[in-house]
């Protein structure tokens, strides 16, 4: 009689009902299906938790019929502060390798930024430490830990000790970086750093309409404070889920940190980005981009509800110089270990814009704004 040995791998998941982490899910209920799933949730029990999964991925998943291969056995009911109370578990013991997404992603200045990104990832790691099955600790991270390093291509060995950053997530996830290997003793660790994630390449902004909205008011205003030529690193939510699920189950990794990017020949100019989404409106030929003087924003907060709606005209006048810096970076990020990991590069944000024009345009600009600042 034959009989299926258990998998060789168990692999936990955090962060799984954000936006990345629902897009992690589905790609592995799509293609990884060889392998133990496990998910940390906040739940008052495993049917809540399982319940509060299936409404995140749903949207992500070209075939809805996967999410019965959710299942409550696959939740594990409680927060990156409280692991240390799951050990007994038989299935934490079993864990091999956990994707680590689990973040405070928000541009506001909020303490529970730092206390979730550093100061209880610090702990979760602490306790993953004593589990004796691991082999290895996937990080996310960000590309943005750059800084305000400007109109470079970046690799990942660059990593200034003094820089400065401009939101505390980005201060946050720079942090946390180098104590992880500490932290986590014999366990091999592997930091994964996307760039900036939009939309999704099937769905569009269905999902989330994160970041989004700043092309949206870019398109709307037809100016820019800095140079339209700038090239900003874009990947779809997808392509980020696929490549993050590669580096964790790899057999072999050449190197501890990898790029999730564009990188410089897939990476978009805000011309090229400002044209694409004037074709995906189909409304025929537009103005092209201006370069205004940052100084002149204020200027011309009078006309801010007639390009964007209903809103707080001070409020978008100070989300917008924020965007100006990070838009006037002009970096992109060196991909070539990715590549030689086998990930394919992604496509061009302006090639999957249209479907993030079609499906990112039912909240005013200044609804969708609160999702990068919750």
């Amino acid at each position: 009689m034959h009989t299926s040995s258990a998998p060789r791998i168990t692999l936990l998941v955090t962060g799984s009902t954000g936006f990345l982490g629902s897009a992690i899910v589905a790609e592995l209920l799509t293609a990884h299906r060889d392998i133990a799933l496990l998910f940390l949730i906040r739940a008052e029990n495993p049917e809540a938790g399982r319940l509060r999964l299936t409404q995140s991925v749903r949207g992500m998943l070209a075939d809805p019929a996967l999410l019965s291969h959710l299942t409550p056995d696959m939740i594990l009911c409680g927060d990156l502060q409280h692991f240390a109370e799951l050990q007994n578990d038989p299935r934490v013991q079993r864990i091999t390798h956990i994707l680590h997404a689990a973040a405070l992603a928000s541009f506001a200045w909020k303490p529970e930024i730092w206390q979730v990104n550093v100061e209880q990832t610090s702990q979760f790691a602490r306790a993953v430490a004593q589990l004796p099955a691991m082999q290895r600790f996937l990080h996310v991270g960000t590309a943005m830990i750059s800084g305000d390093t400007t109109n470079q291509h970046v690799h990942e060995t660059q990593f200034p000790a003094k820089v400065r950053h401009f939101v505390p997530y980005t201060k946050s996830k720079a942090e946390i970086e180098p104590l992880l290997p500490t932290l986590l003793g014999r366990i091999p660790v592997v930091i994964a750093r996307p760039s900036i994630v939009v939309g999704h390449s099937r769905t569009g902004c269905s999902a989330s309409p994160s970041i989004f909205w700043v092309f949206r008011m870019i398109h709307a205003a037809k100016r820019v404070p800095f140079k339209t030529t700038n090239k900003v690193d874009i990947i779809p939510v997808d392509f980020c889920a696929r490549a993050l699920i590669t580096l964790t189950l790899s057999s072999e990794l050449a190197h501890a940190c990898y790029h999730i990017s564009a990188g410089d020949t897939e990476s978009c100019t805000f011309d090229e980005i400002d044209a694409a989404y004037t074709r995906a409106e189909g409304l025929g030929r537009d103005a092209p981009l201006q370069q205004i003087d940052v100084a002149d924003l204020s200027a011309l907060e009078p006309q801010f509800e007639s390009w964007f709606g209903p809103c707080d005209t001070q409020r978008m006048s100070t989300v917008a110089k924020l965007y100006r810096i990070f838009a006037g970076l002009n970096v992109t990020f060196n991909n070539q270990r990715m590549r030689e990991a086998g990930i394919a590069p992604p496509p061009r944000f302006v090639d999957y814009l249209p479907v993030c024009q079609q499906t990112g345009e039912d909240q005013p600009i200044a609804e969708q704004m609160l999702y990068d600042f919750r």
